[in-house]
This record gives C-alpha cells, structure tokens and sequence, in this order.
C-alpha cells in the first residue's frame, strides 16, 4: 500500500521504507526529520534533537529517536524494533493521514518565470505539506498593463521593507483583485533591485513579491516570510536545508521547517485550521 499522507510521501525513503527498506540508528537527513516532527506532534518530546534555531529536529536517527519509536510502537502494538519499518510507517501514515492547516494563495502575475509557476506551486505544496499545511490556489491572473505601468514596474526599485506604506510595492500589492486578508497574494514581476523576492507588505493586505528569475523554492520561501512575520528570529536562517535561507539558490534537496518555524506558521492568521 502507497503513503497517502503528505507529510511522507514526499520523501523516498519514506517510500521505500513503506516497502520493506527500513531506516534504522545511524542514519540522517530530512525523512528523520519528518518523522522526528510526525512523532512529536502525537506526544513523543524530543528534547535531545530539538532546540537548534536553524535545523530542529534535527535529523538525526540516535539513541532518543530508537527509544520513542520503540514506545511509539508498543502503544500501537507494533513489534518493537526501534527502527522505521513497513509497519510503523504504514501506522504514521494512518494517524496523520491529511492536512491540519490551510494557506490559501493568489496568483497576480506581471512577468514569465524561468521556473514554471506550476512546479514553484508544486513545490510550496510539497515543503508545507510535510507539515501538514495544506497550501491551495485560491486564484490566479495575469495583469494587463498600461506602456506607462510596464516601464513603471519593469523593474522595482524600492527597497523592500516589512511593512509598506508608499512607493512602487505599494502601487504594485494594490493591483489586480483584492483576497481576504487571511489570504496571501503573490505577485511576480521581472525584476527587483537588490533581491530575488521580498515578503513585506501593506498592514491590511498580506502579499509578498517574487523576481521571474529566481530559483523553484523562492515562492515557498516568501510565503514563509509572511506567514512568520518580522517578529520571528532568525529572520534568515544559515542553515543551508532550511526554507528560510537567505539564498534559496543552493538548494539540492527539499528544504525543511524547524519545529519553531512551523509553529510559527500555524498562529499565522493567514494558516487556518481546517
């Protein structure tokens, strides 16, 4: 049976652990990862493998994950292995089988991006799903605009603030059709100065911007701007496998949330239970 759930189905070894493959001490990266976040949502603390700004859970399958699998397992009635195995994995799969929370996007586009939108879409699904953060369209459009608009917003050249009250970021979030202010707007222009996106906005209207030539993850990685807001820290992090990296260029895999990052989110107004 396939991993339904899109907190896993994402990751490979996830799938091939539903197949047979186990995962077991010793290993590392991001489907730990997932499956450190999938267990401390159901109660298991985690006290060891959290606590790093940058990269919590830490991805790290030690001691302390074998121990919370082996009790995770024999409240399930699991053969107590102490690894990811078909069996606890199918048993994850089933008790966080869907989404909690929601986030709903829409799409106002003045440019072409080099990264096709449906793949950047795609993939803002794909690293909030592993969350359990649903996001939705909720519209899309692009904007017709005047010759004196096009060489107007060719290219912003306002420095990108947290909270916009003039300029060019304010002409350009006042285009298009309005969205409820639990909804996020995404606007992709073709250029801005000093910047592939920049997540502030106008106090009533959550948007963010994106630049046409940035990179899959930078949609994703502006949403996550809004959503945490300026009173987040750190604002970027250094780690080079979180979403909230100042340069989303060098990714190689899928990034990941820290536990305070995704809690975070899920205050967010524009992140509604579901």
């Amino acid at each position: 049976m396939a991993l339904t759930s899109p907190r896993f189905y994402s990751s490979k070894f996830l799938v091939d652990a539903e197949a047979g493959m186990a995962l077991r001490e010793g290993r590392s990266g991001r489907a730990i990862h997932l499956v450190q976040m999938a267990l401390m949502d159901l109660g298991y603390a985690m006290p060891l493998s959290t606590g790093n700004p940058n990269y919590s859970p830490d991805g790290i399958f030690g001691s302390e994950l074998k121990q919370k699998l082996i009790e995770f397992q024999t409240a399930n009635r699991l053969t107590p292995t102490g690894a990811i195995d078909r069996d606890t994995i199918r048993t994850l799969d089933r008790l966080l089988p869907g989404y909690t929370h929601r986030v709903r996007l829409h799409f106002r586009s003045l440019a072409l991006t080099d990264v096709p939108f449906a793949r950047q879409l795609s993939d803002a699904e794909i690293v909030y799903g592993s969350y359990g953060i649903k996001v939705e369209f909720a519209s899309g459009m692009s904007l017709a605009l005047t010759p004196a608009e096009e060489t107007t917003f060719n290219k912003i050249d306002n420095n990108c603030e947290w909270v916009i009250t003039g300029g060019e970021y304010q002409q350009l979030h006042q285009m298009g059709p309005s969205a409820p202010t639990t909804d996020i707007l995404v606007y992709y222009v073709h250029e801005l100065t000093g910047a592939g996106g920049c997540g502030g906005h106008m106090a009533s209207r959550p948007a963010c911007t994106v630049a046409a030539n940035v990179t899959r993850w930078a949609t994703a990685h502006e949403v996550g701007h809004v959503l945490l807001t300026s009173s987040f820290s750190p604002v970027h992090s250094p780690e080079r496998r979180n979403l909230m990296m100042p340069d989303v260029l060098y990714f190689s895999a899928t990034p990941v949330l820290t536990d305070r990052q995704v809690a975070q989110i899920k205050r967010s107004p524009c992140c509604a239970v579901i």
